[in-house]
C-alpha cells in the first residue's frame, strides 16, 4: 500500500531547511524527510489490536508543520522513525487480534490517537500516575512498553497512520461511530476534542469578553466547543481570511475581527485605551478577560499577552514550538495567568461525572448539538499529496477549512 511517511534523518533535514524557500516541494518529494512510499500493510502489534481500513485521514496543521520542518525538536525523542503520518481518522475495522473482545470486522470506528499506558501493554496496576487518573495526555511511558516510541498514532513506527490505506489501533483507543454521525463529523472528533478540553478546563463566565486568536481549524473548534458547552460570553474571533470569518460567524462568534487593526478593534469593543510604545507593538490598558491563543506563533502569543486585561487569563491551545519575539513584560506587568491545554484525556469533569473528551464530543454530535461536518471542504486522493500540500498552504487562493485524504470503499 502507499503511505506518506516521515523519516528522521539529519542530512535530509538540513537539505529541507536549506532549500524549502527556493523550492517548497523539496519538503515532500523525497529529498527531505517526507515522501510517499510503497510499504506492506501494518501487522497487528499485539493480540488486543485491530487493523483499521481508512476512510478519511485528516490533514492537520501539526502534520503540515512536521512536513515543513517547523515542529520543535522537543518532540523528536517521542517518535519512532520512519512513521506514517496522520492522526485524525475514521474508518472500519478490517482485522481483529486474538485478544479482542467486543469489536468486530466491519464496524465503523474512530481511534483516539494517544499512545498511553494501555496501548503500550502495561497492566492496569502498572499504569503511570497520570494514566491511572485518566490524564492520558501526560503519560510517562511514551518511550516504553510493547510498541515503539511515539506520543500518538501518526508518530509511531509500530502503528502506522491515517495517511495510508490501513493503520492499527489498540482496543482501548476505539470508539464506535453512531449511525447518525457522518464520516466528516467523525473525523473532526479529534480536533473538536482539543477545543472541548480547553473549554472544559478554562470555561469563561457569561459576563466575560473572550478573544480567540486564529480562525483555522483549532480556533474554529475552540469557538464551537465554547458555544456547545453553553457559553454566553461575548466571543471575539480574529480571522485572517474571509472564509474563516464566515465560518466563525456560523459557529456563533459575537464579533469577527477580520482585516483592519486588531488592537484598535479590541480596544474599541472592550473600552480599553491604546498607547504607542517607543518601538514595537502598542500597549493596551484594559482588554479582554480571557484569550484562547489558537495559532501557535510567537506573534500570536505576544498579541494574546498584550490584548488580555490585568489579571486576565491566556490559554495556549495552538502548538507553540519555538516562538520568537514574545515580550513577556505584559505577562509580568498585568499579572496574567497563562495556561496550556494539550489535546484531550479521560478525566474531564462534565455534568457531574468524569468523562472521556471523545465520549462527550461523540454525544454532542449524535444528539445534533453540534454539526461540524461542513468544515471538511477539500478532499484529495493520496497520490494528490503534492497538490494538497501546495493548496493548503495558500489560503489566499484556496478557501480550505479542513482538508482530508480520501480512501475509497
Amino acid at each position: 500500500m502507499k503511505a506518506i511517511r516521515f523519516n528522521i534523518n539529519k542530512p535530509r533535514y538540513a537539505v529541507g531547511l536549506a532549500l524549502k524557500r527556493l523550492y517548497k516541494p523539496v519538503l515532500w518529494n523525497g529529498l527531505s524527510n517526507t515522501s510517499i512510499q510503497e510499504i506492506p500493510e501494518p501487522d497487528l502489534p499485539g493480540d488486543e489490536w485491530v487493523q483499521i481500513k481508512t476512510r478519511y485521514g485528516g490533514i492537520c496543521g501539526t502534520d503540515m508543520s512536521t512536513i515543513q520542518l517547523e515542529t520543535s525538536p522537543y518532540y523528536s525523542p517521542f517518535s519512532s522513525s520512519p512513521f506514517t503520518l496522520g492522526h485524525e481518522n475514521v474508518g472500519t475495522i478490517a482485522e481483529v487480534g486474538k485478544g479482542i473482545d467486543g469489536w468486530k470486522v466491519g464496524e465503523r470506528v474512530i481511534a483516539e490517537p494517544t499512545l498511553w499506558c494501555a496501548p503500550r501493554g502495561f497492566s492496569k496496576e502498572d499504569w503511570c500516575e497520570y494514566c491511572a487518573r485518566g490524564v492520558v495526555n501526560q503519560c510517562l511511558h511514551t518511550l516504553q512498553g510493547d510498541i515503539d516510541a511515539g506520543l500518538i498514532i501518526g508518530a509511531c513506527r509500530a502503528t502506522g497512520g491515517s495517511w495510508s490505506r490501513y493503520f492499527t489501533a489498540h482496543q482501548s483507543q476505539l470508539y464506535r461511530v453512531p449511525e447518525n454521525i457522518n464520516d466528516e463529523n467523525a473525523l473532526l472528533v479529534e480536533p473538536f476534542a482539543c477545543g472541548l478540553h480547553a473549554a472544559l478546563q478554562y470555561f469563561p463566565d457569561d459576563d466575560e469578553t473572550v478573544l480567540i486568536i486564529g480562525a483555522g481549524t483549532i480556533g474554529l473548534m475552540q469557538l464551537a466547543a465554547l458555544r456547545a458547552l453553553g457559553s454566553r460570553a461575548d466571543i471575539l474571533v480574529s480571522a485572517r481570511y474571509h472564509f474563516q470569518a464566515d465560518a466563525a460567524r456560523k459557529l456563533g462568534a459575537t464579533q469577527v475581527l477580520n482585516g483592519g487593526d486588531l488592537y484598535a478593534q479590541v480596544a474599541e469593543y472592550t473600552g480599553a485605551s491604546l498607547h504607542k510604545a517607543i518601538i514595537g507593538k502598542r500597549v493596551l490598558i484594559g482588554g479582554v478577560a480571557r484569550t484562547f491563543e489558537c495559532v501557535g506563533s510567537g506573534s500570536a502569543l505576544d498579541d494574546a499577552l498584550r490584548l488580555t486585561r490585568t489579571q486576565g487569563h491566556v490559554v495556549i491551545v495552538g502548538v507553540p514550538g519555538i516562538v520568537n519575539k514574545v515580550d513577556l513584560t505584559a505577562l509580568f506587568d498585568k499579572e496574567l495567568q497563562v495556561n496550556a491545554s494539550y489535546i484531550y484525556h479521560h478525566a474531564e469533569s462534565y455534568q457531574g461525572k468524569t468523562r472521556r473528551t471523545y465520549e462527550i464530543a461523540l454525544e454532542m454530535m449524535a444528539s445534533g448539538q453540534v454539526d461540524l461536518g461542513w468544515m471538511v471542504n477539500r478532499r484529495y486522493k493520496l497520490d494528490e499529496y503534492g497538490k494538497a500540500f501546495k493548496q493548503i498552504g495558500n489560503h489566499k487562493r484556496h478557501a480550505i477549512i479542513k482538508a482530508v485524504f480520501e480512501f475509497g470503499g
